[in-house]
């Protein structure tokens, strides 16, 4: 046993890592959820976000929150066109992608670029697919299932998962030159 340990003590170290990283961040995020007012302020800044894109595109667009259901109800022409909830934000699409990068690091500077750099392009992909998705929705909405379940996940979890192949290359040139 010991033997088996110690040939997968990297394996090990990385998903041990990676799990706790991942279960306290969750854990976090979800505390900070019981403890505020429903929308809570990352979903809002979402939906304001993608409101003044779709404005600035000549789709224009408003929005009721409804806290009944802690949903910012999303308009285009009087029709209600989508909602934004808390799963919309991408924060828990976030905690994936940082506790994959911590459970793969050696040094910390370049993790922490790294991971600033990452939150954003995550961030801003979300935005761009959110506003996608609502002009896809407004202009093909016999499609709206097959979009907001497949075609617009596989868009933000590509881009996370772009981000961490970068990263592990990086990561094992690191590593191959000595640094």
């Amino acid at each position: 046993m010991k033997t088996l340990i110690k040939k997968n003590k990297p394996v090990i170290t990385f998903l041990a890592i990676f799990l706790s990283s991942y279960i306290l961040l969750s854990l976090l995020y979800h505390f900070f959820l019981n403890t505020v007012n429903s929308p809570d302020f990352f979903t809002k800044s979402v939906s304001e976000q993608v409101i003044r894109l779709l404005n600035l595109i000549d789709y224009q667009t408003n929005s009721i929150i409804d806290t009944s259901k802690g949903t910012i109800n999303l308009f285009m022409k009087e029709r209600n066109i989508a909602f934004i909830a808390e799963g919309c934000n991408a924060i828990s699409i976030m905690i994936l992608f940082v506790s994959f990068i911590f459970s793969f690091t050696k040094r910390m500077k370049p993790t922490l670029i790294f991971v600033s750099i990452g939150l954003i392009i995550i961030h801003l992909a979300n935005i761009f697919r959110i506003v996608i998705l609502i002009i896809c929705l407004h202009h093909y909405p016999e499609y709206s299932k097959y979009l907001h379940s497949y075609i617009f996940p596989a868009m933000i979890y590509g881009v996370v998962f772009l981000l961490w192949m970068f990263w592990v290359n990086s990561f094992k040139k690191a590593n191959s030159s000595g640094l």
